[in-house]
């Protein structure tokens, strides 16, 4: 790194795997981090407690305490205080899983096996998070900021969720963009005609392609809305549901159309 006293990182590894422990404190060292390991989610909450951590690399599938639950305790031990920015280390990382990660408190996540290029561009957002700790979150207004998570759009998730190339993450983003009213028309329709499997149906599809755009507040009205859709409520119960749905649909459009009108 250009300048290792400002860019030095305090990183918690997290993996039962001793040959993964040996392989990330090899390579975190080399870049010039100070780096602690965890075999387990409960040494993992200890280390926590002790110390404090810029960022977690978190392996999601462990014996005792899996990742997702390990993550959800340090965020309720955090208590909306400093946070760490948690990535979640997965081999087997479905985008469908997204919210679970997300709800959990888990930021982002690296598909394994991973190449150190990506888990660089992983210890750029740590660091970014790390400076900009102790400043307001920007979000809109109405926008659920628990855990720092549910922005109506997380554009660097997004990013990284596409494979990293921003280009591409912009075409799809756009796409998704010029397609949406005309979903939201078909989701207003379903329920119109009280057709409870075309209105889960929709917002399944809306839910799956916002979790891999890092839509993170519309992905989870779209999960809401199939969730109680399929589980038989009522209409009436439903028409609150679409119609917030409605207008976190509309903010989302804004706030990606702002996006992609920046050079």
């Amino acid at each position: 790194m250009d300048n290792p006293s400002s860019d030095q990182l305090k990183v918690l590894v997290v993996d039962d795997d001793e040959l993964n422990q040996r392989m990330m404190r090899l390579i975190l060292t080399r870049e010039g981090h100070h780096v602690h390991i965890a075999c387990d989610g409960i040494d993992a909450l200890q280390k926590v407690r002790d110390h404090e951590f810029d960022i977690i690399l978190m392996d999601l599938q462990m014996p005792v305490m899996d990742g997702v639950e390990t993550s959800r305790k340090i965020r309720e031990h955090e208590d909306g205080g400093k946070n760490a920015y948690i990535v979640a280390l997965t081999a087997s990382y479905l985008p469908e899983k997204g919210q679970e990660l997300f709800e959990a408190g888990i930021d982002n996540y690296i598909a394994k096996p991973f190449d150190v290029a990506h888990l660089r561009q992983m210890l750029d957002y740590g660091l970014d998070h790390r400076k900009s700790r102790g400043h307001p979150a920007t979000t809109s207004e109405g926008a659920s900021s628990e855990g720092g998570l549910l922005m109506s759009i997380d554009v660097r998730a997004g990013i990284v969720l596409v494979g990293g190339d921003e280009e591409i993450y912009r075409e799809l983003l756009a796409d998704f963009v010029e397609k949406l009213p005309g979903k939201n028309e078909k989701i207003e329709q379903a329920f119109a005609e009280k057709d409870r499997d075309g209105l889960s149906r929709m917002a399944h599809n809306i839910k799956g392609v916002s979790s891999n755009l890092g839509a993170l507040q519309l992905n989870e009205y779209a999960g809401r809305l199939e969730k109680h859709a399929s589980e038989g409520y009522t209409f009436d119960a439903l028409e609150g549901i679409v119609r917030e749905f409605k207008d976190i649909s509309q903010k989302f459009i804004e706030e990606a159309s702002n996006f992609l009108a920046l050079p």
